[in-house]
């Protein structure tokens, strides 16, 4: 009896210092494309957090102007699972071929569900394989251009939106008779074909996420969690959601999730195959500015931010907690006082704080000078930081006490991603926690909020240029944003001594940048 209990303390302790953070784990990461948001800067948090990653070929993945091959990938997959203690994989690149693709592809059902198949089939040629797939709710934007939607949208996507939105609302209440009367006259001005290849998409989209959501009943997943990108209130997106609601009723928190966003999933699903693999389940404690606080219904969203962020946080492997006594962790949300998420590049993004603002800052000052960890969400503007709340940040020098810092794109993109770099920053050097703060400020606050409105009313609307295609500009545009970020930097960021910052655009359009920092 001595010598079973001494073989299985042996075989506890073994396990326990394979799992110890510590101990150099491999992750596989397989994103929606190769945009930095969802390569280049999640892997180099992975690296930074002291873990070893596994990622396709960079020009194995959809990019710009192509698609991935999602066969292709699939054997990358296969070939290296066995390597990976986690494994964390876009269904969209694996199904579509990327994000993108999910929306424009031309792909039969019978393909896209045998690819569907293919996580049973590596579960089934790899059982102790630890598996978290993140996928998407097909968006519905309002307007698109620049080839990310299918070419018509840049004509009848306002309408097949505003269709959606009210078929969406029947659903739920009885529509006005105007309502009734401009959801005919819009079916009008739709072309058929137009809105059956449109329908048509959507509803492969829907029955892949349908078997996903199979497969995480069958217990194929440690974890699958589903973004609605760009979805609003009222919208086929939101509709969706709710059909999806349905059917995942009987999945538990610890195993399925959806909420907005699309961009930051990645992010969350390494988080959380960090947290299982080092047995880690941190404590969190959220905070919001005065005024509409958790009950901000961000832009491109149809979730109040406070469920969102808890959504997030048990996502990620963490427990909030209401009191902020022994969390281990502050979350501070910035949120407008008023509860509507403006665009930062907006002339309403001033450098003037508000007294809320004034008093959000010194409660997060407050924490840090008791010793205690914060990251922050800045979601009170979209697509970008709020210049006011930042300045009193900077120049309060509290900006590199932080454990993380987001405010880019839309709310759930930002409160995923300080989520998961807050998580990771615990296992870095300072050095590596602040160069991460640091691109994201010279990305979120230096470029979103302030200079990619600059050159757009400075330079690209004067010459009549395209803002979703640079082509024979992009190269005046790169050095011109370099040299408009180092100004910034130089002027903003003195907390954080850099030496040398790099811009591009790899997607060819001023949506994205990527930055490099040293």
């Amino acid at each position: 009896m001595n010598n079973k209990k001494g073989i299985l303390t042996a075989i506890f302790l073994l396990l326990f210092f394979i799992h110890a953070p510590g101990y150099a784990q491999t992750l596989m990461y397989v994103p929606f494309d190769n945009r930095p948001v969802s390569y280049e800067y999640v892997v180099d948090t992975v690296k930074k957090g002291g873990f070893d990653i596994l990622v396709p070929p960079e020009d194995s993945l959809a990019a710009r102007t192509r698609s991935a091959n999602p066969d292709q990938l699939w054997e990358w997959v296969f070939a290296h699972a066995k390597e990976a203690d986690g494994v964390v994989v876009s269904a969209d690149a694996l199904i579509y071929g990327g994000l993108v693709a999910s929306r424009t592809h031309e792909i039969s059902e019978e393909v896209l569900l045998e690819r569907v198949a293919n996580f049973q089939k590596l579960k089934e040629l790899n059982p102790s394989v630890r598996l978290y797939v993140f996928s998407t709710i097909m968006r519905s934007p309002h307007a698109s251009s620049g080839g990310v939607e299918p070419a018509y949208y840049e004509t009848y996507g306002p309408a097949i939106f505003r269709i959606h939105a009210l078929q969406d609302k029947s659903e739920m209440e009885k529509l006005s008779k105007k309502e009734k009367k401009e959801l005919e006259t819009l079916n009008a001005q739709v072309p058929k074909d137009i809105m059956e290849d449109w329908v048509n998409r959507r509803e492969k989209n829907f029955k892949a996420n349908l078997q996903l959501v199979s497969a995480a009943k069958q217990n194929i997943f440690n974890y699958l969690l589903i973004g609605r990108d760009d979805c609003s209130p009222l919208s086929r997106s939101h509709q969706e959601s709710r059909w999806l609601g349905k059917e995942t009723a009987d999945l538990s928190a610890s195993k399925y999730s959806s909420f907005p966003g699309a961009d930051q999933l990645g992010m969350l699903m390494l988080t959380r195959a960090v947290n299982d693999l080092t047995f880690t389940i941190p404590t969190v404690s959220v905070i919001y500015t005065q005024g509409a606080g958790n009950k901000t219904i961000p832009s491109y969203e149809d979730t109040p931010v406070g469920k969102n962020v808890r959504d997030h946080l048990f996502a990620a492997g963490f427990v909030p907690l209401l009191s902020d006594k022994v969390a281990d962790m502050i979350l501070a949300v910035n949120t407008p006082v008023d509860g509507w998420t403006r665009e930062a590049g907006m002339e309403s993004n001033k450098t003037k704080a508000s007294k809320e603002t004034v008093a959000f800052v010194k409660q997060i000052e407050s924490y840090l000078n008791a010793g205690r960890k914060v990251a922050v969400a800045d979601i009170s503007f979209a697509n970008g930081s709020d210049n006011a709340f930042m300045k009193e940040m900077t120049d309060s020098k509290l900006a590199s006490q932080l454990e993380s810092y987001s405010g880019w794109n839309t709310a759930s993109n930002t409160i995923g991603y300080t989520i998961g770099q807050a998580a990771f920053a615990q296992r870095m050097a300072a050095s590596d926690k602040n160069n991460l703060i640091a691109v994201r400020l010279l990305d979120d606050w230096a470029y979103q909020a302030n200079v990619r409105s600059d050159l757009m009313n400075e330079v690209l609307i004067p010459q009549g240029i395209n803002n979703v295609q640079l082509n024979e500009m992009r190269p005046t545009l790169t050095q011109d944003a370099t040299k408009r970020i180092q100004n910034f930097a130089q002027q903003n960021l003195s907390e954080f001594p850099l030496e040398k910052v790099e811009v591009s655009f790899p997607w060819n359009r001023m949506f994205e940048v990527d930055v490099k920092a040293q």
